[in-house]
């Protein structure tokens, strides 16, 4: 399947995000082998996407169908479910 990449200024700290259709925007003031990793990194949450596994709304994100409100997580925190195989993946880049 395509995965459509996009390029974008997303912001301080933030060096890639996948939307539930499958696009994969990357911070566009990264180093070539930190695209790769967040590539590698971001193409495990479309699988999740894809397999019903991950999903989100405006005020939460919901892994394997348990809530985890946006207000009391740290977005990218290595121990969230949904992060740990994606790390792995950007890990071995």
């Amino acid at each position: 399947m395509y995965t459509q990449i996009r390029f974008a200024d997303l912001g301080k700290g933030i060096m890639g995000r996948t939307e539930r259709d499958g696009t994969i925007f990357i911070n566009k003031n990264l180093s070539e082998k930190d695209i790769k990793k967040v590539i590698a990194h971001e193409k495990i949450h479309k699988k999740q996407f894809e397999n019903g596994e991950l999903d989100y709304d405006n005020e939460a994100l919901y892994w394997r169908g348990k809530r985890y409100k946006r207000t009391d997580i740290n977005m990218g925190n290595r121990n969230l479910p949904w992060e740990g195989p994606a790390y792995k993946a950007s890990d071995n880049v």
